[in-house]
């Protein structure tokens, strides 16, 4: 249709359909014969003209008819009467459409996961289908049925905004999305269960402080924001700029406890930068390596008197890492020189174009392409340098232990960091020695807390299933590597066995749960009678609390601002954040693996002794 597009009719999209046919009607200079018949008295050079156009109208909205209202007017080829036909069979009575169309204005409400942009579009969408009506809807009734229709995450700021009438839709959408970011950015005082604190110590709790998004300055929002409807100076746009950063940095001083290693160059291993002034590709370690030629020459840096020792040459295999950009290929680097006092791997561009690769600038990346002119990789923009992101195809130090660690140190390791008491209690199980005088560095650094709450011993049920405990934790940086952010945790009470799950966003919580109960209520023919949980909104919402009414399941909230009174969950959370710090700090691998850690250890603590779970576990 020259690229004019319009949707088929498929009985359900009239009004749009309608709207966009007649604009594409319009444009083609055909709209006149859908309005009016053909006039009398015409001389044969217009009633040619006429016959042509109602000809072109009739097919072009044929075309866009589906199968079965194709059929339905095929007979009829006068492009009026087509139109009136289809009109009067969609519309039906217009005083019924109005109705319709007024109560489903009346009766608008948000869905459980709708965005705040698409809950406004779809009320706009219902007010224009009420003009096209004739039925007349006011700036301020939109603005009323909308935000009547607000609920959830939202029914704090419907309640605002009830007492706020003047305010114009557009408005109410600004202040709707800034509440959706709040509500998952993990400074908001709301993001559900444990923030990112999680790779953090306690010390920088202060730290999480909702910021302006214009300024970024603390104790507003945007929308009361002083610098909003003003042009900065250049001065002052400095001044926020140091603000801005020295924020940052504030925040970003806590101690790191939940770290892939103490050195923080670890944290860029798999990253290399595209250097133009290197004169080979340099690694900074062995796991690139499938093997080493010792070979002895020094590399003279920028600088006087500033060298580091090459120990050694080989060749690289790798994987380029998979984006929204590629699939991962492998590509193997030649020529690669060992120096292990590099802070960054380097790639040599000089090398590159030597071998005939390409190498071509767009926008914030630079392409690399090889001489068959295919993408290889890209480089990004980063900290004023250009990373690219490789993995190794081989580890070969993964396979070398330490002689010298003692049974019970590799058994220490293995079963997520176990404390002395429980380690002793499985002697009959592996084989460990007595040691009394054992220290593990690891523990020391990751387990660190402050002193536990007094627990009250008592039994809160007889059977399993009676009785779970459920909390999220997160949200989480960076993401897993599977795009998590989150991970709830369900702990049986009787049992004290762990579920974790993980979420990309939290109302996933919903649907996580209604899983867990269906597979473990069949599993073990026992029905879950309560559940447990703090008073966060992805707990405490109209969607969870009808499933569990129905299901025939109390729902038990704790203390608001007590995590004390959700102990087992909080307990639950602290030993797998504990032992999976622990794990990532032992083997130093990057924080993105942190999901990989928690279930681990999961799998560990509900195989091993531990605090409450030693009562009823069989």
């Amino acid at each position: 249709m020259d690229r004019i597009s319009v949707p088929e009719l498929t009985g359900t999209n009239y009004f749009i359909w309608s709207l966009k046919m007649q604009a594409a009607l319009s444009l083609k200079r055909l709209d006149s014969v859908t309005t009016q018949m053909k006039p009398e008295g015409l001389s044969e050079k217009d009633a040619l003209e006429w016959e042509q156009k109602n000809s072109d109208a009739v097919a072009y909205i044929k075309l866009s008819l589906s199968d079965e209202q194709a059929l339905q007017f095929a007979a009829e080829n006068n492009a009026k009467i087509l139109w009136d036909k289809i009109k009067s069979t969609f519309t039906g009575q217009t005083e019924d459409r109005k109705i319709d169309a007024g109560n489903e204005l009346k009766n608008l409400q948000i869905n459980s996961n709708e965005l705040a942009n698409d809950y406004i579009a779809r009320a706009r969408g219902i007010a224009t289908k009420c003009h096209s009506l004739g039925l007349d809807v006011s700036p301020r009734e939109l603005v009323y049925y909308t935000v009547r229709g607000l609920k959830g995450k939202f029914a704090k700021v419907r309640d605002i905004l009830k007492t706020q009438r003047d305010k114009s839709i557009d408005e109410v959408l600004e202040i709707l999305r800034e509440e959706e970011t709040s509500f998952n950015s993990p400074s908001s005082t709301r993001a559900e269960g444990r923030s990112a604190d999680v790779f953090y110590s306690r010390k920088s709790k202060n730290s999480c402080m909702r910021l302006c998004y214009v300024c970024r300055r603390p104790n507003h929002v945007a929308k009361d924001c002083f610098y909003r409807n003003q042009k900065e100076s250049t001065t002052t746009s400095r001044r926020r700029k140091v603000h801005r950063n020295n924020n940052t940095k504030e925040r970003n001083t806590a101690n790191p406890v939940f770290t892939a290693s103490p050195n923080e160059e670890s944290l860029c291993e798999n990253i290399w930068i595209l250097d133009s002034g290197a004169s080979c590709h340099m690694a900074k370690d062995r796991v690139w390596f499938e093997k080493i030629f010792p070979a002895r020459k020094d590399i003279y840096l920028a600088g006087k008197d500033s060298k580091i020792i090459c120990k050694g040459f080989g060749t690289v295999k790798a994987k380029t890492v998979s984006t929204k950009f590629g699939n991962p290929l492998n590509v193997t680097i030649e020529n690669v020189s060992y120096v292990p006092q590099l802070r960054c791997n380097l790639l040599s561009v000089i090398c590159l174009m030597d071998k005939g690769y390409k190498i071509k600038s767009d926008n914030n990346c630079v392409l690399i392409y090889d001489k068959s002119n295919k993408l290889i990789t890209k480089a990004f923009k980063n900290n004023g340098r250009l990373e690219l992101y490789l993995k190794p195809l081989y580890n070969s130090e993964c396979y070398f232990s330490n002689p010298s660690n003692s049974n019970y140190d590799i058994w220490h390791s293995r079963l997520c960091h176990l404390n002395a008491k429980y380690m002793l209690k499985m002697k009959d199980y592996i084989d460990i020695d007595d040691v009394n005088d054992f220290k593990c560095e690891t523990c020391d650094i990751s387990k660190i807390t402050r002193k536990t709450h007094p627990n009250i011993d008592v039994n809160q049920s007889s059977e399993i299933l009676e009785l779970i405990h459920a909390d999220l934790c997160g949200p989480i940086q960076p993401e897993s590597d599977g795009g998590a952010k989150y991970f709830m945790m369900l702990v049986d009470d009787f049992s004290g066995m762990y579920f974790t799950y993980f979420l990309k966003n939290k109302n996933e919580v919903f649907d996580i749960f209604s899983q867990f109960k269906a597979k473990y209520e069949n599993l073990t023919d026992k029905r879950i009678k309560k559940l447990r949980t703090d008073n966060g909104l992805k707990f405490v919402n109209e969607q969870l609390d009808t499933y569990l009414a129905n299901s025939g399941i109390f729902h038990e909230k704790t203390i608001p601002y007590n995590s004390e009174s959700n102990g087992k969950a909080e307990r639950a959370n602290r030993i797998l954040l504990e032992r999976a710090r622990s794990l990532l700090y032992e083997s130093e691998l990057p924080l993105k693996f942190w999901a990989e850690a928690i279930n681990f250890s999961t799998q560990v603590s509900n195989v091993t002794p531990r605090k409450g779970k030693e009562k009823n576990s069989t």
